[in-house]
């Protein structure tokens, strides 16, 4: 939810449309979802009274019902401690999520068409991106939020949409630094707590699948935690990870742990998720490093040799200067 300039008056007769005009968001009638929860997140450290909110959420109606119904998939990482937990002091820690031909393989024999992306990490995060995978080989990025910022989120509705086809893959990354940090931050709710989610919009509407996530396996919790049985209670196993200390051999070590640890995919819908296990996260044949090109400008000069003429032209300068001071 944002707030709008104070300035700016909408037309509720001729409001903006953020959907194509093939698509879009079903309310009642014969749609299965009757009811809808707002989660809002406030932040008072100071504990100061007589602060009221009066945000809410108003639905405006087409007069009449567009081709398709939209959907919301989402990629990513399970948002709890079992997910994730990112240790303090590292500059660029790592956590990868894949969402197989497994679960894929629900897609409409047609495909389904991406319009908008979402991506979302708290404060910690700084990168987040989802390429497609094809026969093991990464063809493209669904999207790439490289530089993210938790201060500056918005959907990003695409240029062009894109094809997506029952078969392919998804390999999500988010990276964070907590090199501000001095304790452990864990997958939750709050602020201080971590995500990562990678939502997207889509036509046609999937009833039954929703996400596609990944979290770490008790198997491989077991291993590094050295215990019988460490996910019995949620709680403790929290406080576990909390009192562990770092060095920064053991934040390597660490980031080795994620690399390599056993996943339990989570796919589907609430209440009828579908649970895999994958030994590792599957490999794939990345993208090509992208090539810088020069960029030649009308009068045929490049922007660096710009530059590389205006340091000589200072050099030149100086060495006047020096010479005449002589």
């Amino acid at each position: 939810m944002f707030e709008c300039n104070p300035t700016v008056v909408f037309d509720d007769n001729n409001l903006p449309d953020e959907f194509p005009e093939i698509a879009g968001y079903p309310v009642g009638g014969n749609f299965e979802i009757k009811y809808y929860m707002v989660q809002m997140h406030y932040d008072n450290p100071k504990k100061m009274s007589n602060r009221r909110d009066s945000s809410g959420i108003r639905f405006y109606l087409g007069n009449e019902l567009r081709q398709h119904d939209l959907g919301y998939l989402t990629f990513g990482t399970d948002s709890n401690a079992v997910g994730i937990a990112i240790p303090p002091g590292a500059n660029r820690f790592i956590l990868d999520s894949y969402c197989p031909v497994s679960a894929t393989n629900q897609f409409p024999k047609s495909g389904i068409t991406v319009t908008t992306a979402f991506s979302h990490t708290h404060l910690q995060g700084s990168s987040v991106w989802t390429k497609i995978i094809r026969d093991k080989k990464a063809v493209d990025y669904l999207f790439n939020a490289e530089s993210y910022d938790f201060n500056y989120q918005f959907q990003n509705r695409f240029p062009k949409p894109v094809q997506l086809y029952p078969g392919d893959e998804f390999a999500t990354r988010c990276i964070y630094n907590t090199m501000n940090k001095d304790e452990i931050t864990l997958g939750g709710e709050s602020t201080k707590d971590e995500m990562c989610l990678h939502m997207f919009i889509y036509y046609p509407r999937m009833n039954d699948f929703y996400s596609c996530m990944n979290a770490n396996s008790e198997k491989a919790w077991k291993q590094v935690m050295n215990a019988t049985d460490p996910l019995e209670d949620y709680m403790k196993f929290q406080q576990l990870l909390k009192d562990l200390k770092w060095t920064p051999e053991s934040v390597r070590k660490w980031q080795e742990f994620y690399d390599n640890a056993p996943r339990l995919l989570i796919g589907g819908r609430a209440g009828n998720y579908t649970l895999e296990e994958l030994p590792r996260l599957p490999e794939y044949i990345d993208l090509k490093p992208s090539e810088c090109k020069k960029d030649i400008s009308s009068n045929g000069i490049h922007e660096t040799s710009f530059i590389s003429l205006t340091i000589i032209s200072f050099l030149t300068t100086l060495i006047t200067i020096l010479f005449i001071k002589q």
